[in-house]
């Protein structure tokens, strides 16, 4: 339960927001997405593995060399329990497409973002939209 009320603040804080949203390396784990597609969010994932969700928009993409294209008009570049050596390919995507980052990272692992506290979850933002 504590877990899901984590989540749920993460999913708050995205959708009181934004309303476009891009999740890189959606993985084994869509919850996220629906959710916020559930919430009248424009959502899409990436993945360097193919991953097909019902109802989700999944393309493949490297973080690691994007196809900038695939970002027109998304607000927030997000990823949870991402790899902290994919965090600086995120940064230089959001930052060339002017969009926010939020990264939730796989445990204590420090970031150089801005530390953020939303009711019961904790994760780091980085703000590049104009």
């Amino acid at each position: 339960m504590e877990r899901g009320r984590r989540i749920e603040d993460f999913i708050d804080y995205i959708a009181g927001k934004y309303r476009s949203v891009a999740e890189i390396g959606i993985g084994h784990d869509p919850g996220v997405a629906y959710a916020l597609k559930n919430r009248g969010i424009r959502v899409f994932a990436t993945d360097v593995k193919p991953f097909s969700y019902d109802g989700l928009s999944i393309t493949h993409d490297d973080i690691t060399d994007p196809d900038i294209s695939l970002y027109t008009d998304t607000q927030l570049i997000y990823s949870v329990r991402t790899p902290s050596e994919l965090v600086s390919y995120m940064e230089s995507l959001a930052r060339t497409i002017s969009a926010d980052l939020i990264v939730k990272p796989l445990s204590s692992e420090f970031l150089n973002g801005q530390l953020v506290r939303s009711g019961g979850v904790t994760f780091y933002l980085w703000q590049f939209s104009q």
